[in-house]
């Protein structure tokens, strides 16, 4: 009994330190996003140069739930919770790797050109940040019903991003440089995969209590 109530005291530490790194990885967005709304490059600069924290938190993850696999051979329901913790920690460490894609490329971004764009992309953004917290929370409280209600949120973010692009489109270079374009372009695409992570995640929330794959898009 002893040796089992030490593993789930174990479980439970895996769930504490996954959804430290998901706080950190909000704080991160937050950060990028008071960037963004600035045309703050030095700010920008530093998430770029910090982004070697949250891969460190993923292997670390990593590295303790294989321990764990391996020293205790869980099944059924536990093993479910372990696999789940590898999966979001995978998924969390993308999405902090795709804000230091836009960090690179609004550091390339001319003021004058992003300034037009800058409302409808802060918007997508904080969608998709609301998207990832909630996803995280209902990890935390194990809510199914907070889970399902993502994907609405992602098509939100689907739309403005078709938006964005149909208004790129439009453009031509007596409006504004080609590879101007080209990165806000990059710029929303990437935040549009940031929600996508953000739906991945309340999957493995409905996989971890069902144990079936259920596709929230």
């Amino acid at each position: 009994m002893a040796i089992r109530e030490s593993f789930h005291s174990q479980l439970d530490l895996v769930k504490d330190h996954l959804l430290e790194m998901g706080t950190r990885v909000e704080d991160v967005i937050d950060q990028m996003i008071q960037a963004f709304a600035s045309s703050d490059t030095r700010h920008m600069e530093r998430i770029i140069q910090d982004d070697y924290l949250i891969n460190q938190l993923e292997v670390g993850m990593h590295d303790q739930v294989t321990r764990l696999i391996s020293r205790q051979q869980p099944v059924a329901t536990d093993l479910r919770k372990l696999i789940v913790a590898l999966k979001i920690s995978s998924d969390l460490e993308r999405v902090a790797d795709l804000v230091v894609d836009i960090a690179k490329q609004s550091k390339r971004m001319k003021k004058d050109s992003l300034l037009p764009y800058q409302v409808k992309i802060v918007a997508m953004f904080t969608i998709a940040q609301e998207m990832i917290h909630k996803s995280l929370l209902s990890y935390k409280k194990t809510d199914l019903m907070l889970a399902q209600k993502i994907a609405a949120m992602d098509d939100k973010v689907d739309s403005l991003y078709g938006e964005l692009i149909r208004e790129l489109f439009k453009l031509n270079e007596d409006h504004i440089e080609i590879d101007q374009i080209t990165q806000l372009a990059f710029i929303g695409r990437y935040i549009e995969r940031i929600a996508d992570y953000a739906t991945n995640l309340a999957e493995w929330v409905v996989y971890e209590v069902n144990g079936k794959h259920f596709d929230l898009n």
